[in-house]
């Protein structure tokens, strides 16, 4: 487009000499031709400004959008954290009720093994005491 517009501007001004003869110039654009030249310039003018405006609105409003992106983007981080900080001492918990009962279990273990020592010892008393008994 801005080469026709040169070229009506802006006629090519090579003349060559051929023989010792200067061709002639090309005519002169009339006025109408510049004239819509220059209307033709102003719309496109018109349309790039139109577009420029336009790009800075798409441009204000993602600027905007990005920063409520950015915002959520905080919060949902803050909530994260606070969640594996809960996750966290809830594993330390269970780790914790787990030797717990392990201990418990254990103790369990031992108490019921010395208490069948025990009872096999009381017995083996009492036969003693019922055999001598008897042998009075």
């Amino acid at each position: 487009m801005t080469a026709g517009l040169s070229a009506m501007v802006f006629p090519a001004s090579g003349a060559q000499q051929s023989s010792g003869l200067r061709e002639p110039m090309p005519a002169q654009p009339s006025d109408q031709a510049i004239e819509a030249t220059a209307l033709a310039g102003s719309a496109a003018i018109g349309r790039i400004i139109a577009e420029r405006n336009e790009l800075r609105r798409e441009r204000e409003r993602l600027s905007g959008a990005n920063e409520e992106l950015r915002r959520q983007n905080e919060r949902i981080n803050l909530h994260r954290d606070h969640y594996r900080q809960l996750a966290t001492e809830l594993l330390i918990q269970l780790r914790q009720m787990h030797q717990a009962i392990q201990e418990a279990s254990r103790k369990v273990q031992e108490l019921s093994a010395d208490t069948e020592n025990r009872d096999t010892a009381l017995m083996a008393l009492a036969r003693r005491f019922s055999a001598g008994g008897n042998a009075n």
